[in-house]
């Protein structure tokens, strides 16, 4: 009897917004194994299980920009306040740059929901001991006294929305990872004949995977499809809604919700410094996919979220 992994099914999954990401991650970890993918292996693993690897190899969309925070001890007093990370030598000024969520997705699932009633709230992540001696310099220079200033703890903070954005930005990666293999090798694919020509067909998804999911400059537009309309040199001037709205006009997409993305753009601020959308276009974006995916209007079949997102990142002037 002939094994067959149905694509469709982790599709359904990840367009289904109400449904939690450890299903389609749990499928497609269960085809890293049937077809020995390590790669898709280890990095289902991670989003599963969480990142316990390098700050390195975690990417992108689990970081948020940090700020760090001190408290000193002067003489019989205590205070608190910030230290800018441009103070601070190399190389511990890179590792102060980011706050890192580490945690499973079913975890981030949870965070995020909890933070929804809090937008303005932080994550914050404790400096151990044993770093605390390199902050004393810059903070005696920076925070003068009488006393002696000696730095007796430590903490990076991060904004808290950036664990309501990563679900949306695993959803929408993962989402152009299948579509783009699905239509390398089809909805169902038959792991016996994949597995055939394993080497090449693997490094085939490896190539999907940096192109997709790792790509850290998700800014950049990616083709496919034939009937895909937008080409690479395409730029849209900041703020200039008409050309904005053409451009998803030429890719089909319904008036309504044009009208729709044009309005939530008017007044939702993006993440400019991590280079992140609101929630709300996010949330556009996966509407519009599914619509897609479902034969719905006149959406042109190589529209993927990348391409969404650049316009709508284009359009505010983002990188």
């Amino acid at each position: 009897m002939k094994q067959t992994f149905l694509l469709q099914e982790v599709i359904d999954d990840l367009v289904n917004t109400d449904k939690s990401l450890s299903a389609p991650l749990m499928k497609l970890n269960y085809f890293g194994k049937l077809i020995k993918n390590q790669e898709l292996v280890e990095y289902t693993n991670s989003e599963l299980n969480g990142y316990k690897e390098q700050k390195e190899n975690i990417p992108s969309y689990r970081r948020a920009i940090g700020t760090l925070y001190i408290d000193m001890q002067m003489y019989i007093h205590r205070h608190s306040g910030e230290l800018p990370v441009s103070m601070i030598d190399e190389p511990y000024r890179s590792s102060l740059r980011y706050v890192y969520v580490r945690e499973g997705i079913a975890a981030v699932e949870k965070l995020a929901r909890e933070s929804e009633s809090n937008s303005g709230g932080q994550i914050e992540t404790a400096l151990p001991m044993e770093m605390l001696h390199i902050l004393q310099g810059p903070a005696r220079k920076l925070y003068r006294s009488d006393a002696r200033v000696d730095v007796i703890g430590a903490r990076l903070s991060g904004n808290a929305n950036i664990v309501v954005e990563i679900p949306n930005a695993i959803r929408t990666k993962l989402l152009d990872f299948v579509m783009s293999i699905a239509e390398k090798f089809g909805y169902n694919v038959e792991i016996e004949t994949f597995n055939k020509r394993a080497e090449i067909n693997n490094q085939t998804i490896i190539n999907q995977m940096n192109n997709t999911i790792n790509n850290s400059g998700d800014g950049n537009i990616i083709n496919t499809g034939n009937e895909n309309q937008i080409e690479n040199n395409v730029t849209l001037y900041k703020n200039d809604l008409a050309r904005f709205q053409s451009e998803l006009e030429k890719q089909g997409i319904d008036k309504v919700d044009i009208e729709e993305i044009s309005e939530i753009i008017a007044v939702e601020e993006p993440n400019i410094g991590d280079n992140r959308l609101g929630e709300k276009s996010n949330s556009w974006i996966s509407k519009i996919i599914n619509k897609s995916l479902n034969g719905v209007g006149k959406i042109a079949t190589g529209i993927s979220a990348n391409i969404l997102a650049t316009l709508i990142k284009q359009y505010y002037g983002m990188p």
